[in-house]
C-alpha cells in the first residue's frame, strides 16, 4: 500500500467515534467524566496526525519515530485502563501506517 493510501485511510480513521459508552461497557469499565473523554479522543487524533506527517515526509524509520512518539508521550494524566484503551484504539492507526504495534514499548 503506498503512503498516500495510507494517510488516505488515516484520514478516514480519525473521523470514526471514539469512547463512546458502548465502548466502555464493553471493556466492562465505567466511562470517566465527559471531559477525560474528550482529551482521549484528542490523544488519539493527535496520533493520527503524527502519523500523516510521517508518511508525508516518507521518513524511513516510521517503527523507530512511533517508538520516540510513544516514550515522549506524557500519559499521567490518564489512568492505567485508559491508557490501556487509547493505545489499543491506536493500534488500528499503526497498523494502517505500516507501523508493527506489537514491537512497541508503551
Amino acid at each position: 500500500m503506498s503512503n498516500q493510501e495510507r494517510i488516505e485511510l488515516l484520514e478516514a480513521y480519525k473521523l470514526k467515534e471514539r469512547f463512546i459508552l458502548d465502548d466502555w461497557e464493553d471493556r466492562e469499565l465505567e466511562m470517566p467524566i465527559p471531559e477525560i473523554v474528550h482529551l482521549m479522543r484528542l490523544e488519539v487524533l493527535k496520533f493520527a496526525n503524527f502519523l500523516i506527517a510521517q508518511l508525508k515526509a516518507d521518513v524511513s524509520n516510521l517503527q523507530t519515530q512511533t517508538q520516540l512518539y510513544f516514550n515522549a508521550w506524557d500519559n499521567e494524566f490518564y489512568d492505567q485502563d485508559q491508557t490501556e484503551f487509547i493505545v489499543e484504539v491506536e493500534y488500528e492507526a499503526m497498523r494502517i501506517a505500516g507501523v508493527n504495534g506489537d514491537k512497541m514499548m508503551i
